[in-house]
C-alpha cells in the first residue's frame, strides 16, 4: 500500500510540475510560453602536429569539455532575448604541456526590438577567451617572439544599431561598435640571453566603429546603398616584462583613424534567386595620428549561389586596412570559397579554401587555409562534428612560416 502511495504521489507532483511548465520534456526549463532556458554543451577532442603554430613543429592532442546555458526570450515576439554563458575546460594527453591546460569563457548577449513598425533595434555584446598564436602569426607577428608559448586573449566585441524605415524603399541605419583585446596570462621566453614575456611584441587595439548607410529598395528582392563609416583604433603597450632590457621601447603610433565611402548592392541578384549577394565597394582614408592622409581601395563581396537542391557553393573576397597587433597598420586580401553538400536530412558536409595576403607594416604574409567538414544530426538534442585544417602560412621571417594539420572530433549536446 505504501509503494501505491509513493507511486501516486510522484506521478501527480510530476503532472504539476510539468503542467507549470518548470520541467518539460525540453528544453530544461521553460517558464510560460516566451522564455527556454537550455543545457548547452560539448565535448570534443583536438589532434595537431604544430600546437604553437611555429616553424618548428611540436604536436599535440587535448580534449575540451564545455558546459553552458543557452536563454532564449521572445523568439516570435516583437522583442527578443538571447543570452549564452559557457566555459571550454582544455586537457593535454602530453604530461609535458599541463602547464598550457585552462578554462576559456564564452559569454554572449544578443537583443532585437522589430514591431513591424519603422524603427527596429539590435544589441550585441560578447566576451570570449582564446590561447592560439596562429591569428597572430597570419598578421605578420614574428613567430620567434611568441616561443613555445600559446597567448591567451580576452576579446570583447559590442554593437548597437538602429534601422528606421523613411519610406516604402528608402531606409536609413545608424550604428556603433566597439571592439578591444587585453592579453592574459603572459608567459616568460628566454631568447638569446634575454628573459621577456610572449607578449612584448605585441599591442592591445580598442577600435571604435560608426557606420550610417542609405539603402534604397529599387526592386523586390534587391537594394542599392551608400555606406559611410568612421573607425578610430587606439594602440596601448601589451604585458611587458625583460630582465635585461629596463626600458619598453615607446609605441610608433598611438591611434589608427580610418573613414570610408561606398557603394552597396544587396540581395536576389538572378530572376531565380539561385544567386544572392551582399556587396560593398570604396575607398578608404587613413593615417596615424597626426600624419599624412593614405588612400586605397577597400571592398566586400560575399556571394551564395543554389546549384541544387542539395549543393550550394559560396565565394567571398575582400581588401581593407586595418590597425596591427604588432603596433602598426595590416593590409589584407582575403578569397575564399566554400561548397555545401546535404547528403541527407540529419547529415551534411562542406569544404573551404582561403587563400590570404597580408602586409603588416613592411612584413609580407601569406597564408592558405584549407578546410573540410561533416556534421551529423543523430536527434533533436545530439549532434556531431568532424573537421579537418590545414594551415600553410609563408612570410619574408622565417620563424613566421608554418603549416600545420589539425583533425577535430566533437559532439553537441542541447536539452
Amino acid at each position: 500500500m505504501s509503494r501505491f502511495l509513493i507511486a501516486a504521489s510522484a506521478l501527480a507532483v510530476t503532472t504539476l510540475v510539468q503542467g507549470a511548465n518548470w520541467i518539460p520534456t525540453s528544453p530544461l526549463v521553460q517558464i510560460g510560453n516566451d522564455c527556454d532556458i537550455y543545457f548547452d554543451s560539448a565535448a570534443g577532442v583536438e589532434v595537431t602536429d604544430n600546437l604553437f603554430s611555429g616553424a618548428v613543429k611540436k604536436s599535440a592532442t587535448n580534449w575540451t569539455l564545455t558546459p553552458g546555458f543557452l536563454l532564449e526570450y521572445g523568439k516570435d515576439s516583437a522583442l527578443s532575448v538571447n543570452l549564452s554563458a559557457k566555459r571550454t575546460f582544455v586537457n593535454f594527453t602530453d604530461a609535458a604541456l599541463a602547464d598550457l591546460e585552462d578554462s576559456r569563457d564564452s559569454l554572449s548577449a544578443s537583443i532585437r526590438f522589430a514591431d513591424g513598425g519603422p524603427l527596429s533595434l539590435s544589441v550585441d555584446s560578447s566576451y570570449r577567451v582564446t590561447a592560439r598564436n596562429d591569428d597572430l602569426i597570419q598578421n605578420g607577428v614574428d613567430g620567434a617572439l611568441l616561443g613555445a608559448t600559446l597567448v591567451r586573449q580576452a576579446n570583447y566585441s559590442h554593437a548597437l544599431r538602429a534601422d528606421y524605415k523613411v519610406t516604402e524603399k528608402l531606409s536609413v541605419g545608424l550604428g556603433f561598435t566597439n571592439t578591444f583585446n587585453h592579453y592574459l596570462n603572459p608567459t616568460l621566453v628566454v631568447e638569446a640571453g634575454n628573459s621577456n614575456y610572449n607578449t612584448n611584441s605585441l599591442t592591445e587595439l580598442n577600435t571604435n566603429s560608426i557606420p550610417l548607410s542609405f539603402d534604397y529598395q529599387a526592386f523586390e528582392k534587391l537594394s542599392f546603398g551608400l555606406v559611410l563609416q568612421h573607425d578610430v583604433s587606439d594602440y596601448s603597450a601589451a604585458p611587458y616584462s625583460s630582465t635585461n632590457i629596463p626600458v619598453k621601447q615607446p609605441l610608433a603610433h598611438k591611434q589608427l583613424i580610418k573613414d570610408f565611402a561606398g557603394l552597396t548592392l544587396k540581395g536576389q541578384l538572378t530572376e531565380s534567386g539561385k544567386l544572392n549577394g551582399n556587396i560593398r565597394l570604396g575607398y578608404s582614408q587613413f593615417h596615424f595620428d597626426n600624419l599624412a592622409n593614405d588612400t586605397d581601395f577597400s571592398y566586400s563581396v560575399s556571394l551564395s549561389h543554389a546549384l541544387t537542391e542539395r549543393i550550394s557553393q559560396s565565394l567571398t573576397l575582400s581588401r581593407d586596412v586595418t590597425a596591427s597587433s604588432t603596433g602598426s597598420q595590416m593590409a589584407t586580401k582575403n578569397y575564399t570559397y566554400g561548397l555545401a553538400f546535404t547528403a541527407a536530412e540529419d547529415l551534411s558536409f562542406n569544404l573551404g579554401a582561403t587563400k590570404s595576403d597580408v602586409m603588416s607594416g613592411t612584413t609580407p604574409v601569406n597564408t592558405y587555409v584549407y578546410t573540410l567538414g561533416a556534421d551529423y544530426k543523430y536527434s533533436n538534442h545530439l549532434s556531431f562534428q568532424a573537421g579537418y585544417n590545414l594551415t600553410d602560412s609563408k612570410s619574408s621571417t622565417a620563424a613566421s612560416t608554418f603549416t600545420s594539420n589539425t583533425f577535430t572530433l566533437t559532439a553537441a549536446f542541447r536539452y
